[in-house]
Formats: structure tokens, sequence, C-alpha cells
């Protein structure tokens, strides 16, 4: 019995020892593999510079800078965008502005090149130039944000928020990190509700120099973030990592596992795009079914509506009608065609009633899903094609709207 004990606890240390040199070596190359020294990571000082110089919005958290240019690694190679004078994705049509748009990256049309965006071929159809203030990975909450301060031209008629079904995630996150382990320099400002009131919490970074007193601002905002608890603490590894990797067995041998195959196959040479993937689509994967099982969530869908009627009610006191635009990622489709379960449709028709909105979802054929999406590992933006779409249904809705407009005048 002595030795059986003996045996026992050697194997756990063994095994332990093992288990912590495995994560550690591998949480190298993988952020989404996180453990203690995630809690408070160390912050790389030449990266963040040009965050700041770069991205770095002291209310926003980050945003698109005026006079400004990038390039963005396309599934076909390079893409450039440009951003004009305004903050605005570059658009050349030359007429007054009717339409403007904000959003996360499905509204910035992400993959596509300036002149293949759904506003730049909205601007066609509609002989009136459309502006793009998508910005990505933003959350609504700062898309209304955004939108509040911006001025716009007078001759804007309508105001698009143009978002993913994975907002409702993104509302409820403070520190990016806490959501996308790893993206460590999104601080972000969120709101609450409070007997049923928006509260706005601004983003605790201000400067630079705040990143002197980090663990401090961290401490803060821990209770704010609803995903540091049931997200990242809930997957993070601290000692004794056995018990994390059980506590979360499905995913952690998932993980290890394509993340070490992936290792094996690069040694060896015999990689390819797939492998080289796999273990950051699995995680993509996750999320989407982390957003989709929310949507069942009732403090969730409070606070996502609440924000969407403050959109609503900003359009109106600003005199502009605004319009919900409802865009799915690749992977949205691809779960709800296996589950045969759209779950968030029911909150969206239901939202209908008291703000217009155009839900991309119930137009996408999956016969010819592949032609709409560059099918990236962010999720699947939309492609030439897919943009095509989203301008074609947005020309009908918004002519749909204006004949309802004119019949209540």
């Amino acid at each position: 019995m002595i030795y059986f004990i003996f045996y026992f606890f050697l194997i756990l240390i063994i095994s332990e020892v093992i288990l912590q040199g495995v994560v550690r070596y591998l949480h190298k190359d993988f952020q989404w593999l996180i453990t203690e020294k995630d809690e408070y990571p160390r912050f790389d000082k030449k990266a963040l510079k040009k965050f700041f110089k770069n991205s770095f919005d002291q209310e926003l958290g980050w945003v698109r800078k005026p006079n400004s240019k990038g390039i963005e690694n396309g599934i076909h190679g390079n893409i450039e965008f440009h951003i004009d004078a305004n903050g605005s994705r570059k658009n050349t049509i030359k007429k007054s502005v009717s339409v403007v748009s904000f959003g996360d990256s499905y509204t910035f049309c992400r993959q596509v090149e300036d002149n293949q965006t759904w506003q730049v071929f909205l601007s066609k159809k509609l002989n009136r130039k459309v502006l793009n203030f998508g910005v990505g990975n933003y959350g609504i909450d700062q898309a209304l944000l955004y939108y509040k301060r911006q001025s716009l031209p007078p001759s804007t008629k309508i105001v698009i928020l143009g978002f993913v079904p994975e907002t409702i995630c993104r509302i409820q996150s403070y520190w990016k990190h806490y959501l996308e382990f790893g993206n460590t320099f999104a601080f972000k400002p969120r709101y609450t509700l409070n007997n049923n009131n928006l509260v706005l919490h601004n983003n605790p970074i201000k400067k630079i120099n705040d990143f002197d007193s980090i663990v401090e601002i961290i401490e803060s905002i821990k209770n704010t973030d609803r995903f540091y608890k049931t997200k990242f603490r809930h997957v993070q590894f601290r000692f004794p990592y056995l018990i994390k990797f059980f506590v979360n067995f499905k995913r952690n041998v998932i993980l290890l596992f394509l993340l070490i195959k992936k290792l094996i196959f690069n040694i060896f040479k015999a990689s390819n795009t797939t492998i080289d993937n796999d273990p950051f689509s699995k995680i993509m994967i996750d999320n989407i079914k982390d957003a989709h099982s929310m949507y069942q969530d009732k403090d969730a869908l409070e606070l996502l509506e609440a924000i969407l009627l403050e959109f609503r009610d900003e359009a109106y006191k600003r005199g502009h009608q605004p319009l919900v635009l409802v865009m799915p990622q690749l992977i949205d489709l691809k779960i709800i065609d296996k589950l045969g379960i759209n779950p968030y449709e029911k909150f969206f028709d239901q939202l209908n009633k008291k703000i217009p909105v155009l839900d991309i979802t119930k137009y996408m054929d999956k016969k010819v899903i592949g032609n709409l999406y560059a099918e990236d590992v962010y999720g699947g933006h939309f492609s030439v094609y897919g943009n095509e779409l989203v301008a074609d249904k947005l020309q009908d809705y918004l002519i749909k709207m204006g004949e309802h407009e004119k019949n209540i005048s």
C-alpha cells in the first residue's frame, strides 16, 4: 500500500512537470493557451509605442487614424487600405453623402480592396456616397460612441450600425485580453445596466504612462469585465496544471493535440496552411459557439438591446434614420447549418419592431457560401461577391424604408 501511494504521487509529480513544460513551451507561439503569467502580462515597449502612434484612442480604445493607410494580409496576397481625412475608409465616389456606416471589421470590409467594400458598391447603386467608419474588432458599444462624437455631413440621411452576432460578447468586455487572450493592448470602454439605465465605464487607459501602473488598473477592472471569471480564469493554467487540464479536458486535449501536431509537421517541414491554422480555427469555433449561447442569456440580451436602442435614439436626435445591419461570420453559418438552429434570429426579429433590422443571415444561400466569403482564420470575412450581396440587400431594404417614410409622412 505504501509503495502504491508512493508511485501514485510520483506519477502525479512527473505528469505535472511534463504538462507544465509542454504548456509553457507551446504558449510561446500560441496566445490562447494561457498560464499564470498572463494574469499580469509583460508589455513590449516598442510594440506599445507603435500601437499608441497608429491606433490608440483614449475614448474608444483604438481607431483608424485619419490620413493613414495599412496593409492587410489577404488570402490572395497583401491588401492595402486607406483612411481619409475624416477617418472613413477611402471611397472615390464623387457624390453627396447620403448613408454613413459604423461598426466592426465586417463594416470596414476586411480582406477586400478599398473599391470592393459594400459601401462602395452601395454608393454606385444609390448614386450617393456611403461613408465607412468601420473599425476591426469593435463592439457596438465602441461603434455607438464613435457615432456620437463624429461630425457627419448635413446631407446624411441614414446611419447604419453593422456588426457580427459575436458583438454580444464584445460589449461585455472591458479588456479584450479576457475575451481574446493575448490581445493585451486592447482596453476599451463598456456599458453596464443599472436599473435599466445604461452606465458608461470609460476606457481605463488615457495615456501610455498608464501602463506604468497597469497592475492597479488591471485589479480595478476585473469585476467589471464579465469574462475575467467566466472565461479567462476558467481556462487559465495555474498550479496544479493537472487539475486545470481535467477541468477543461475536452478543450485542452484537442488544443494540445493540434499544437503538437503542428509542431511535429513543422519540424519535418511537412506542414500546410490547414495544419498551421487548425489550433486557431478551433478557438474561433469555440468563441462563436460561446457567442451563440449568450443569445439565451437574459442579462446579455438586455444589454445588447439597450445599446441598440441608444443608437436608435441618438440617430433620431440627430435627424438620421437608423438601421441595424447583422452580418454573419462564415463560422456562424457553418454552426447554424450543422445544428439547424439560428440562435440569434428570434432576438433580432423582435428587435425589428423597435428599430429597423436587416439580418443578412436570411439571404445566405448555402449553395454559394464558398463564393461569398474569404475563408480566413478570423471567422470568414466577406469576399467581393459577399460585399456585393450586402449592397444588393441594403439597396432593396433602403428603398422599402424610403417608401415606408413616404407613406407615413
